[in-house]
């Protein structure tokens, strides 16, 4: 416990004075309040002042005793004389003594030691008996001043035997022998706890002053007779925007922005020079941050008591709120006047005889009229006919006061004779001393307004039939009772078209082994607003009929007529279990297969480490699967071929390959290398970051073997077929002469019987019947199909032996240029074409023409029986691979026959439905298959065909 505080004589002092200032600055709160101040003042100052006297008187009395030092022939402790020792006795104070070793020693003749002094100290050390009971910071102080000899004094709590806490004094001097040196200890104790306790109550006082002062409103100033400032509370110079201590000293015309010379200082600064009170002096400064302060002060003259003029005391008010008040009174008026003027909806005044007496612009313009005209117009003139009376009789409503405010909606009239919506708002202004009350009339325009309302309605109508028809069981629940259920959601729980489910609690109809999980879920939504949706989670239902059915549950919060509520979305999941129990199955398949194959399959994380392995990883190399897994796959490749791998690897991890194939060779346990045939990719997490690698390692070290056997053989076989080549490169030489002089040796014929057969049908036409025309017509046009035909044999026989020339060809563009050709030849027919533009590709531009002429001539040729044929050119992504489609509108073909479609000579449809030769579409093969792609369609009878094709850019 720290050692009481005593005020020294001059707090003392300032305390007489501020408790005397704090009388003169409360009096306004009362007399009976000043004076028991300042009875406080007196009744804690007494003790303290006749305290003060009796222990000077002691001090001085100690101090003559203890200052005799010993002399060399005289005794140590010389016998004390009977005067002092009385006067020790009568005082009750402890005559103590310590050696040079700090150790207590009795003190001969001296009294007996008061009931406050430690008992048994004779022999115990200074540090055993003091200094337990000293606070830690002061033991170690005064453990320093006995370490150098000098005088100490002390303070220690006692406590008696019945629990009173007093306080010992201790002061002592130290004593020196004939030599100079250090012989320990001598003084008195004596109890101050009476002292103690009125220099508690003085200090306790002494702040409940101050904190008076320091919360009163007001601030509280002194100043001297030169007019400074000497005493400044807090509130002063919080209300000034100084520290008080930067004001101390200064005047008060000498603060910042203040000119002593201007009004209103001079004149006040005359009256203090008069030593005449003043009150409510309001002046302006300006803070440190630029803003208007204003101050009210007050002050009286203060005079010594000689009756001598010793300066002013007085108070200071903040009034800055006041002021600006009142200037914003009349900004504010000049605002609503403004906003009056300026504000978007009509306003209007209106007298008590009904007319109107103010108008603004808004409404002006509202009814098309000017402002100053409208004013003493009746404000019943813009009514329509029928609602004058309704609108008089509303506006005398008004006027009783019958309510704050009145609204209706009503039909106005415009100048112009236009009609419109409005919402008209009408307040009764009373008058000043009781005199005609006035109409405040606010018309807003809302014909706009109701045509959107009616939208809004029309709209909410249109969700509604949304909600009710919406493929889930949806249902909107309020307060844990369902308000709303679409029919989905009673067709999920059993009901028919009638049966309503509004009013049931949600949880009634959760199954009851999982009621107690949701009504947990729904508990702890409704207690965070954070959290605005309730994630998809699996729960079972219990049908009307009491049937289970599983579902998933989701929901998120939202507004229904005003109150918070959830709109539930359930849907049926039993296929979906079911599924997942295949899945399981599969998955449990899966594993039998990973495990059963002679394929090494792994996994590798994105530092190349193992983290899966099938059986045949043991097999293959003979290592122990679990100790491999966590070790580097480069590990177990042979060290030659080791860097190759490490590459390749590194490539699949960063996501430069998709895919990586190459071969290399695997350490075993016992056998020498093995060659294994390497498939990787990349393994990606579900952010489609790469996260590691994963694929199977085939054993081909019997494929290499049979490799090297193999190309022993091919270097063997390479000579035969250079031979055999030479061959038949002759006997393709020796079939394109044939194939053109059988072509050219048909043609002949073909052209002749054509040629006869016209001129039989044209000069004995009429020695010919019907039939035999037929039959001419008949050779005529068998004759000109196989010339056709022969014509796309050959062009089919060139396309297998042309040159490919690749270069970026724009489809879209010859797509474009093949239409325009079609639609010159058949200017009549109603073709809608679409062309996706900047399709590009890497191709032969000859060839790529011959396939789209013949797939775009087919589709042209296939729509000729619709009224508005549509042929579409586009591209689209399929497994990351552009495909190009030609689609039309046309007749179509069974699927069923599709293999068949791309063969020479094989046509799905009649020669009477549609003119050809059945080598088209062949054609088109050859030249997609030349282009290293592929081809194919599908199609619907009757409904259109669409043809597919892809190229190996």
């Amino acid at each position: 416990m720290a050692p009481p505080r005593f005020p020294s004589p001059p707090r003392r002092a300032c305390i007489s004075s501020l408790l005397l200032l704090a009388g003169c600055f409360l009096a306004p709160m009362g007399a009976a309040a000043g004076d028991g101040l300042a009875g406080l003042a007196d009744a804690a100052l007494a003790p303290y002042l006749l305290g003060g006297v009796s222990g000077l008187a002691a001090g001085l009395m100690a101090r003559r005793l203890l200052r005799r030092r010993p002399a060399t022939a005289v005794p140590p402790h010389p016998p004390q004389a009977p005067q002092w020792r009385d006067f020790v006795e009568v005082s009750g104070d402890w005559l103590w003594e310590i050696d040079a070793e700090l150790r207590f020693v009795a003190v001969p003749d001296a009294p007996p030691a008061p009931s406050i002094a430690p008992e048994g100290v004779v022999g115990r050390s200074w540090k055993e008996v003091v200094m337990p009971d000293l606070p830690a910071e002061f033991a170690l102080a005064l453990e320093a001043t006995m370490a150098r000899h000098g005088p100490l004094a002390a303070t220690l709590p006692r406590r008696t035997q019945g629990g009173e806490l007093r306080y010992l004094e201790l002061k002592g001097r130290p004593m020196f022998d004939a030599g100079g040196h250090f012989s320990g200890y001598r003084g008195i104790g004596r109890e101050v706890t009476e002292q103690a306790r009125l220099a508690a109550d003085l200090e306790r006082s002494e702040e409940r002053t101050v904190a008076l002062l320091a919360y009163a409103h007001d601030g509280y100033w002194e100043q001297d007779a030169d007019l400074r400032y000497t005493t400044l509370n807090a509130s002063s110079g919080h209300l000034a925007d100084l520290a008080a201590e930067d004001l101390i000293g200064s005047r008060r015309w000498e603060l910042p922005e203040v000119s002593p010379t201007a009004e209103p200082w001079a004149a006040h600064i005359e009256r203090l020079r008069q030593i005449e009170p003043f009150s409510d002096f309001l002046f302006r400064r300006v803070n440190a941050q630029g803003r208007p302060v204003w101050l009210v002060e007050s002050g009286i003259p203060i005079f010594d008591r000689r009756g001598v003029f010793a300066g002013y005391c007085g108070t200071t008010r903040n009034v800055t709120a006041e002021i600006e008040s009142r200037q914003k009174l009349v900004q504010d008026e000049a605002l609503f006047r403004r906003i009056f003027e300026h504000a978007p909806v009509g306003v209007a005044q209106i007298d008590a005889n009904g007319r109107l007496t103010q108008v603004n612009q808004a409404l002006a313009a509202m009814l098309g009229q000017a402002a100053d005209r409208l004013i003493g117009q009746p404000a019943d003139g813009a009514l329509a006919e029928d609602d004058v009376a309704a609108g008089m009789a509303f506006r005398q409503r008004g006027l009783t006061g019958e309510a704050p405010v009145l609204t209706r909606e009503m039909i106005y009239r415009r100048a112009d004779g236009q009609r419109g919506w409005c919402h008209e708002a009408l307040s009764r202004i009373d008058g000043p001393e009781g005199g005609n009350s006035n109409l405040l009339l606010v018309r807003q325009d809302i014909t706009a307004l109701r045509a959107t309302v009616a939208n809004h309605e029309a709209a909410g109508r249109r969700y509604e039939a949304l909600f009710e028809h919406s493929p889930e069981a949806t249902l909107v629940v309020v307060g844990g009772q369902i308000r709303m259920a679409n029919a989905a959601c009673r067709k999920l729980f059993g009901g028919a078209e009638t049966t309503r489910l509004e009013g049931i609690e949600l949880l009634g109809l959760t199954h009851p082994d999982d009621r107690e999980m949701e009504a947990a879920r729904l508990a702890e939504l409704d207690a965070d607003a954070r959290l605005r949706r309730l994630p998809p989670l699996p729960l079972r239902y219990r049908r009307l009929d009491g049937e289970t059915i599983n579902t998933e549950a989701t929901g998120v919060r939202i507004d229904f007529n005003g109150r918070p509520a959830l709109l539930y979305v359930l849907r049926d999941v039993t296929r979906w279990l079911l599924a997942e129990q295949v899945l399981r199955e599969s998955q449990a398949m899966y594993r039998d297969v990973v495990e059963s194959v002679n394929e090494i399959l792994f996994q590798t994380d994105a530092g190349g480490r193992i983290t899966f392995l099938n059986r045949a990883w043991r097999n293959t190399t003979g290592f122990d699967t679990r100790l491999t897994i966590g070790q580097n796959l480069l590990d177990f490749v042979v060290e030659d071929d080791r860097g190759r791998v490490g590459h390749c690897l590194g490539a699949i991890r960063e996501g430069y390959e998709e895919i990586g194939q190459f071969e290399f060779r695997l350490r075993t346990q016992a056998s020498g290398p093995r060659w294994v045939e390497a498939t990787i990719r990349p393994l990606r997490n579900a952010y489609d970051n790469v996260v590691g690698s994963s694929g199977t390692l085939d054993d081909i070290t019997a494929r290499k073997e049979a490799e090297q056997t193999q190309r022993n053989l091919n270097r063997e076989l390479e000579a035969r077929v250079r031979v055999r080549t030479a061959e038949l490169e002759a006997s393709n030489r020796e079939l394109e002469a044939f194939s053109y002089s059988v072509s050219h040796d048909l043609r002949a014929p073909l052209r002749a019987i054509d040629g006869f057969a016209q001129i039989v049908a044209e000069d004995y036409a009429p020695r010919l019947d019907d039939i035999g025309r037929e039959y001419l017509q008949r050779i005529r046009v068998a004759t000109q199909r196989m010339a056709r035909l022969i014509d796309d044999l050959i062009d089919l026989a060139r396309l297998t032996r042309q040159s490919m020339h690749r270069e970026t060809v724009n489809l879209s563009q010859v797509v474009e240029q093949i239409l325009g050709e079609l639609h010159q030849e058949e200017p009549d027919r109603r073709v809608e074409t679409s062309v996706e533009p900047g399709l590009v590709a890497a191709a032969d531009r000859a060839l790529i023409r011959v396939a789209l002429d013949n797939l775009l001539r087919n589709a042209w040729k296939f729509t000729s029986r619709r009224d508005i044929a549509q042929i579409r050119f586009h591209a689209e992504m399929r497994d990351r691979q552009i495909v190009y489609c030609v689609s039309d509108n046309g007749a179509g073909f069974d699927m069923s026959f599709a293999s068949k479609l791309f063969l020479p000579f094989h046509r799905l449809h009649g020669i009477s439905e549609f003119e050809g030769t059945g080598i088209g579409l062949a054609t088109v093969q050859r030249v997609i298959q030349r282009h290293e792609g592929k081809v194919w369609a599908e199609s619907t009878p009757d409904e259109g065909a669409s043809f597919f094709f892809t190229l190996n850019h």
